[in-house]
């Protein structure tokens, strides 16, 4: 034997595949003869066992049988492995046997593993799925005139039932001093963000104001004093806002819509059919929040927003890898996934607010519309998630594996937005301080533009926002951005997970 018992301590356990890489090279090309052999039922099985028997040959070493003392370091990272040469959308681009630590911690094990196509697509995590403990708010913080150190926090927003909700809190209020004596500084504004005890604000709000030039000048001056209630689990709302908007050209209907989840598919059907009794002629759908979800709930939704003409006809196609591709490939048609009732609401035109966190589900509903109707984006550039995940756990470990399995296509074959879909109407929802107002309001930023689309009395996006930005005594540094309110679904997830 090339060598002897020996102890390993923990540090040095990392360099064990590298001692004997001359074994693992041979068992690797043995492995990819066999593989060239082997039908594709017999490859499920074929990667887990030869991981198995290449550690079994590390692990015992001159009699002494060591499998046993290693597999707990080892075991979880076997899993993923055998699990992702088989599902993995990029299987080619995942490293050999000789170039992968098995020791390593589940989320790093997977980032050895992941392929440079894959943008943080695939993910692990524990499958205790508990709601974040917090106040139920994002802010963005920002600099204080000349002050180099004072900072005010701008909410930028606020989850129903919540702390925060319960505090009376709004979109578009600031955050000027805590408990009365501090004032926010990068070193005490972990009080909103890490604090868990219930705390007093001063709470200010935005104005324009004249100077005695006539210049307008915009000002945050105190408003009221809130008292903050401890923090608590947050869970996000679904559908956190809704209206219909009266105009000139009929009526409008908008819908803030965070997340892809089934739980709410009763509300949102409920909702089509008050949107079709007032008749809604347009729709704005808020999706720039929204991070993804379920499959089934996009085309619950497309069903409901797209044109009649739809009916039974294709809404995407899911293409898989070479291995898995014969028996999954298939194509998605517009329909309701639900028992629930739903109302076609018939629509030629859809305009949709975007943000930066805009991906996934969320997208994979924007490119499918669009060979159906005109679609119109208002905002930030998407993300650009174009994949499909399935999760996969097993009875030994308490982990889920989130795995990239395949694109998703719309009904002509396309998927053109690895980089994001760049809106139709490139506005920052946070560049002009009178317009971050609570969702819904017809102020609001990005929903004032829709409306004036509708009525015809938009005219030029660039020229429009820069007239409208105002000076104002707080300077527009961006410091940080906490956001700690929201635990939806994420990604696009094709169907609950496997159990393997």
């Amino acid at each position: 034997m090339f060598f002897t018992t020996f102890h390993l301590s923990l540090h040095s356990l990392v360099f064990l595949l590298l001692d004997i890489s001359d074994n693992i090279m041979y068992l690797c090309k043995k492995y990819a003869k066999l593989k060239n052999v082997m039908t594709s039922r017999r490859l499920v099985f074929l990667p887990l066992l030869m991981i198995d028997f290449l550690l079994l040959s590390v692990f015992c070493g001159c009699g002494e049988d060591r499998w046993k003392e290693y597999y707990p370091f080892t075991g979880k990272s076997l899993w993923i492995d055998s699990v992702m040469r088989e599902n993995y959308l990029w299987y080619e681009d995942i490293p050999s046997f000789d170039e992968l630590n098995y020791f390593m911690d589940p989320k790093e094990f997977l980032d050895e593993m992941r392929s440079p196509r894959d943008k943080g697509f695939s993910s692990i995590d524990t499958i205790y799925d508990t709601p974040p403990i917090c106040y139920g708010f994002d802010y963005t913080l920002y600099r204080m005139g000349e002050n180099d150190t004072a900072y005010t926090a701008l909410i930028t927003y606020v989850t129903p039932q919540s702390p925060a909700a319960d505090a009376g809190i709004k979109r578009g209020e600031w955050i000027m001093m805590v408990d009365d004596s501090i004032y926010l500084t990068q070193k005490t504004e972990t009080i909103l963000s890490q604090s868990m005890d219930s705390h007093k604000l001063t709470i200010g709000k935005y104005e324009i104001m004249h100077t005695e030039d006539g210049e307008e000048i915009g000002v945050v001056s105190s408003d009221r004093i809130v008292q903050l209630p401890e923090a608590r689990p947050v869970n996000d709302i679904t559908i956190p806002a809704y209206t219909i908007l009266t105009t000139q050209n009929g009526n409008v209907g908008y819908l803030v819509y965070n997340s892809f989840d089934r739980q709410a598919d009763a509300e949102l059907c409920r909702l089509s059919q008050e949107f079709s009794s007032q008749n809604v002629k347009d729709f704005i759908l808020d999706l720039r929040y929204n991070e993804g979800g379920q499959m089934e709930c996009v085309q619950l939704l497309a069903a409901i927003l797209a044109p009649q003409t739809t009916k039974d006809c294709p809404l995407a196609t899911l293409e898989y890898n070479s291995k898995q591709a014969e028996t999954k490939n298939r194509m998605l048609f517009f329909e309701n996934t639900t028992s629930y009732s739903m109302q076609n609401l018939n629509l030629n035109r859809l305009f949709i607010l975007t943000g930066q966190n805009t991906e996934a589900a969320a997208e994979m509903l924007i490119n499918s519309l669009t060979p159906y109707m005109e679609v119109i984006l208002i905002g930030e550039q998407t993300k650009g998630n174009y994949v499909g995940t399935e999760s996969f756990v097993t009875a030994r470990y308490p982990w889920k594996l989130n795995l990239a399995v395949c694109e998703v296509k719309n009904a002509n074959k396309e998927a053109i937005y690895t980089d994001g879909f760049s809106p139709d109407i490139s506005i920052n929802p946070l560049e002009d301080p009178q317009y971050i107002l609570p969702l819904g309001h017809p102020q609001e930023a990005l929903l004032r533009v829709a409306l004036q689309m509708i009525d015809g009395s938009f005219q030029n996006q660039k020229e429009s926002v820069q007239q409208n930005v105002t000076e104002f005594y707080m300077i527009q540094e961006f410091a940080s951005r906490r956001k700690q309110s929201r635990s939806t679904p994420k990604g696009l997830i094709i169907s609950a997970p496997k159990q393997l």
